[in-house]
């Protein structure tokens, strides 16, 4: 088995991509906290970056916006005919040495961005991460609005394939269907329900294979009768999948941070960590003797398996009902919001797991506490931890985010999600809006290895009894 698995590794490697970097930290993508800190320390250019996990704008009666897409070498950009339009999102694959490094970040955004004279403020930023210095590469997708009647929101995201599956083929579909689903993952969560729309961003070294990743995106966006437009491969000539995504809401989106008052719940709409349990499968596809190994510490291999197929399934599959029931609690566009009607903030929780609760404090300023928090796998991820195997074992996948609402809404949303095969548990609520602290009384460090995370950790996070 090890010996097959080792040499379609090796056939990824040789087309320019890393199948097996996500294993330790559940993604292929740079850390949330160091890309929002690179990104806020770029200074003095033309480009306005504001780090946000979407972007959104007016939705004009039956017009969605235009998007222009420009692919930019990332060590040397040459900027021709820039592109005369203010708002953009932006992808880029970087090497590893820089996504580790805060520092030699920030620098290479700051001497990519300096190029730039045209003004262009980018909210979004998505960056994935290569070992392979020729794989490097920024895109920025320009998106324009047309004029008209304000009838709601065109929200708008990007993604990359948040994780590989090795032991499929490379131009298997589930890397496509990994990328696009995650694009409209966060459109879900705003409340959108009409307009999707895919741009797809693919690449890879042979017309065979960018051909099979074409009929891989028809099948996807068939299946799900959803829009796309191919703008033709980014012509790198390394295998790469990712995706923009836009999508429509008429209603007021769901994101009143500044709102959230002391008292309030939060709802997590699926149990988090989910996400260990595909890197450990993938450990016993690299070493046979794994399977033994962590049988003998009460992880069976139809239980891993079974997880790790659970995960994949959650990954490729959008989430559609997600967005119907979030549209459901959200005031109609222009009309006034009602804290005990309404969903008052969402909060991704993805591969960040518990640390979407700290960014929800530091977003709404506040201490929240923490009274349950819902694993799956639990003893999978705390085994996951003790060995070191992964950073942060309460890594989710799609479907995990967090809801704000009042007592009033709090029952009404749980039965909703419960009627769509989620599994939704309110876990804790708002306690002071002073500064961001949260307390817990699980013990969170059983399931973080990474020093750097737990340093933030440390920094925020008390102990139910030490507030």
């Amino acid at each position: 088995m090890s010996e097959d698995f080792w040499k379609l590794v090796e056939e990824y490697q040789q087309l320019g991509f890393d199948p097996l970097r996500w294993v330790p930290s559940c993604s292929n993508e740079v850390d949330n906290h160091t890309l929002e800190h690179s990104l806020n320390e770029v200074k003095r250019t033309n480009i306005k970056l504001t780090p946000s996990w979407f972007d959104s704008f007016y939705y004009m009666d039956g017009k969605m916006p235009e998007l222009t897409r420009r692919v930019y070498n990332f060590d040397n950009p040459i900027i021709e005919k820039e592109v005369e339009i203010k708002r953009a999102l932006s992808i880029f694959r970087i090497h590893t040495v820089l996504g580790y490094n805060p520092a030699l970040l920030s620098r290479a955004l700051q001497k990519f961005f300096k190029s730039f004279h045209s003004r262009v403020f980018i909210k979004k930023n998505t960056m994935a991460l290569t070992s392979h210095p020729g794989a490097q590469f920024a895109l920025l997708d320009y998106i324009e609005l047309h004029r008209g009647d304000k009838v709601g929101y065109t929200c708008a995201n990007n993604s990359v394939t948040q994780i590989t599956d090795p032991t499929l083929r490379p131009e298997s579909e589930i890397h496509s269907n990994i990328a696009l689903t995650s694009g409209m993952e966060y459109l879900n969560l705003l409340g959108c329900t009409t307009g999707f729309k895919l741009f797809p961003v693919y690449d890879a070294p042979t017309e065979q294979m960018l051909d099979e990743i074409r009929t891989n995106l028809d099948s996807f966006t068939s299946r799900y009768n959803i829009s796309m437009e191919d703008y033709s491969s980014i012509k790198i000539g390394n295998l790469f999948f990712g995706t923009t995504a836009m999508a429509n809401t008429v209603k007021e989106l769901p994101t009143r941070y500044d709102q959230v008052e002391e008292g309030m719940e939060i709802i997590i709409s699926n149990k988090m960590g989910s996400m260990p349990a595909l890197s450990l499968y993938m450990l016993t596809q690299m070493d046979n003797n794994n399977i033994h190994k962590f049988e003998q510490n009460g992880i069976s291999w139809d239980g891993l398996s079974a997880a790790k197929d659970g995960a994949i399934k959650s990954l490729s599959e959008p989430h559609f009902s997600l967005g119907r029931i979030i549209s459901r609690y959200c005031p109609d566009f222009g009309t006034k919001y009602d804290k005990n009607t309404h969903i008052t903030a969402v909060q991704p929780v993805g591969t960040d797991g518990f640390f979407a609760i700290i960014r929800l404090a530091e977003l709404t300023n506040s201490h929240i506490v923490i009274t349950e928090l819902p694993m799956k796998n639990e003893e999978l991820n705390r085994f996951a931890t003790r060995e070191l195997l992964i950073e942060n074992s309460t890594a989710s996948s799609n479907g995990c985010h967090l809801i704000v609402t009042t007592k009033d809404v709090t029952g009404l949303v749980v039965d909703d999600l419960r009627r769509h095969n989620f599994e939704p548990t309110v876990i804790g609520s708002f306690s002071k809006k002073e500064s961001p602290s949260v307390t817990t009384g699980t013990d969170i460090y059983q399931y973080i290895a990474s020093k750097s995370k737990l340093a933030k950790l440390m920094s925020i996070v008390q102990k139910e009894g030490q507030h």
